[in-house]
């Protein structure tokens, strides 16, 4: 039985293939000649690959067919201290010999005696490649060679090898990533590929660098650094590849076929992230979204997974009907996860016309990611509560890129008595993806509708020039450039401690952001915290009114009250009740309209 995707195929075929069951392949052989030539032949009419699963003795146990780039692979069992005792032979359409990342993993996680991909084309076999479970430090990783041919090969004494090492040690499966970084930018940027990397838990291995200014259409780096790179996987022993450019779905699809390993790019690496760290419901949804949107236009890079499109006249097929569902599917879905957010922005603007209505005035904390907002609004809500009675609550400041990713909206209390709103916004990163920007815009109008934006930057990074930029860039695609701003250059402890000469940077930031209020502060030692206050209350407009009141000696806690979050001037208890004359916040007066008898 020819088990997989034999819709279309002729009879005949399916026969022919059938027949291979009642070959018995010589014990230690991994193959004959013949059956390689039948199966490459075929696999090349017809499109798709063509997988058989052998076992010891030489008996084809399975035979499968796949599309054009993935197989399904027949149940098999694993044990903990020996190998399956089954190899797989597969052909690979289109030419390329290389094994392909899901199929190394697959070698590891049913413990294979080995997994061979033999390439096709008209031309008949371009090649193979072979590759075998391994242990190195106790884990069991794998090793593989390119071989001209497999007929003659003998395999069955490094099974053997392998499969003593198992009975005699606890031999544990290895799940780590191991990623090389490649860039065409500039080592910077790599370094906080790097970063980014450690966020998601991924162990960086390698780099990779080469600077280009023209970038090549199918491998980004050309043709002859992407052989080298895949020299440098063997030799690093990674299975993931980390591009610091966005990278097209023909260009993922082209690197992943060359150099048979799984490949992401920077925008990915973020959007793992972002759906790692996202904790609300509304963050989750504009991660998804935003994934959702970035996969929409790369369908045809998903090699092992999406990849379904043959191209030319007369290959439309089952194939093509895949990639359209999968295609409607994801517009489907962006519809109604659009429709959720958009619920959810009017109960959040329904929240921000409650706290208009208060007058408080609204702060936003914005800036680069990493460069401790989190740490700041933590530290400015304890030490300035507006209300002491109030549980203390902290959002998640971590030294770690994206560590907050969910708006958070506390009160403080000024020296002049009034409430202001603080809010935590998620941190901004150089080549921040459009769809994420566009996504967590919701989410990012609590800046568009602030009084006052607290621009926090990381004075003792070397790039803190640079990471303004980003920063503004993205303030200027929300169109909020004309905002009152104050640049929070944070981290002075850490620049001092590290003995970091900072003037130069300090004079260029004064000069290319002129227009800022300007404050060095530490949110770890708490440094300018006070005056930090201060420039905050002489950069809110203050909406004050001085009154005087009388109220009612069975009202008492409005007298309380305007003692805790107004100035009181003076204080008399007469027989109608307590006189005060005070200077009333906006919030104060809306509330205390009923007893203000004289206004001035």
């Amino acid at each position: 039985m020819i088990n997989g995707n034999i819709e279309g195929l002729k009879e005949f075929l399916l026969n022919q293939l059938n027949e291979l069951y009642e070959i018995k392949i010589e014990k230690g052989k991994l193959i004959d000649a013949e059956i390689v030539k039948f199966i490459a032949e075929i696999s090349n009419k017809i499109n798709r690959e063509i997988n058989l699963a052998i076992d010891r003795n030489g008996n084809i146990v399975e035979i499968s067919i796949g599309d054009s780039s993935s197989v399904n692979l027949p149940p098999i069992t694993v044990y903990e201290r020996r190998l399956s005792g089954i190899r797989i032979i597969h052909t690979h359409p289109g030419g390329n010999p290389h094994l392909s990342s899901v199929d190394i993993s697959a070698l590891i996680k049913l413990k294979l005696d080995c997994i061979i991909s033999i390439g096709v084309s008209e031309i008949g076999v371009t090649g193979y490649e072979i590759a075998f479970c391994n242990i190195v430090n106790e884990e069991l990783t794998y090793e593989k060679q390119f071989l001209k041919e497999i007929e003659n090969f003998q395999y069955l004494e490094k099974v053997k090898e392998i499969e003593e090492y198992l009975k005699k040690r606890n031999v544990v499966e290895d799940d780590t990533e191991y990623a090389i970084l490649v860039g065409i930018d500039d080592e910077e940027s790599l370094e906080e590929l790097k970063e980014l990397a450690y966020a998601c838990d991924l162990k960086v291995v390698g780099r990779f660098f080469q600077k280009r200014k023209k970038v090549d259409p199918l491998f980004l780096i050309g043709s002859g650094k992407i052989q080298e790179l895949a020299l440098n996987i063997q030799i690093q022993r990674a299975n993931l590849l980390i591009f610091d450019e966005e990278l097209s779905g023909l260009q993922l699809k082209c690197i992943e076929e060359a150099t048979g390993c799984k490949v992401i790019d920077r925008t990915t690496l973020i959007l793992e992230i972002f759906a790692r760290r996202a904790k609300t419901r509304e963050a989750k949804l504009q991660v998804e979204l935003a994934q959702l949107k970035y996969r929409s236009n790369r369908l045809i890079g998903f090699g092992v997974t999406m990849s379904r499109l043959g191209g030319g006249v007369g290959t439309k097929g089952p194939g093509e009907k895949k990639l359209e569902i999968d295609r409607r599917l994801i517009r489907k879905n962006i519809t109604i996860l659009k429709d959720e957010l958009e619920a959810i922005r009017k109960v959040r603007n329904t929240q921000r016309e409650k706290r208009e209505e208060s007058g408080i005035p609204r702060v936003s904390l914005v800036g680069y990611t990493n460069v401790g907002k989190s740490t700041l609004r933590n530290i400015l809500v304890d030490l300035y509560p507006s209300d002491k009675t109030l549980k203390k609550e902290e959002v998640l400041s971590k030294d770690m890129l994206f560590a907050t990713l969910d708006t958070t909206t506390r009160t403080v209390a000024l020296k002049d008595k009034r409430i202001i709103s603080l809010t935590d916004t998620v941190g901004f990163i150089k080549k921040l993806p459009h769809d994420l920007v566009e996504s967590f815009k919701s989410t990012l109008e609590e800046v568009i509708f602030s009084d006052l934006i607290l621009h926090v930057a990381d004075i003792s990074a070397a790039d803190v020039i640079e990471q303004i930029d980003s920063v503004e860039k993205v303030l200027d695609e929300l169109k909020c450039l004309d905002k009152a701003k104050i640049l929070v250059l944070n981290k002075i402890d850490k620049a001092r401690e590290e003995n970091l000469d900072i003037e130069s940077r300090i004079e260029e930031i004064k000069e290319k952001y002129h227009n800022y209020s300007l404050i060095f502060t530490s949110a770890v030692s708490k440094e300018n915290l006070d005056d930090l206050m201060d420039l905050i209350k002489d950069n809110l407009a203050s909406k004050s009114h001085s009154c005087t009141l009388l109220i009612p000696y069975s009202n008492t806690d409005i007298s309380a009250m305007l003692h805790r979050n107004a100035i009181v001037k003076s204080e008399e208890y007469i027989n109608e009740g307590i006189r005060i004359e005070a200077i009333l916040n906006e919030r104060e007066y809306n509330l205390c309209k009923a007893y203000i008898i004289e206004e001035n």
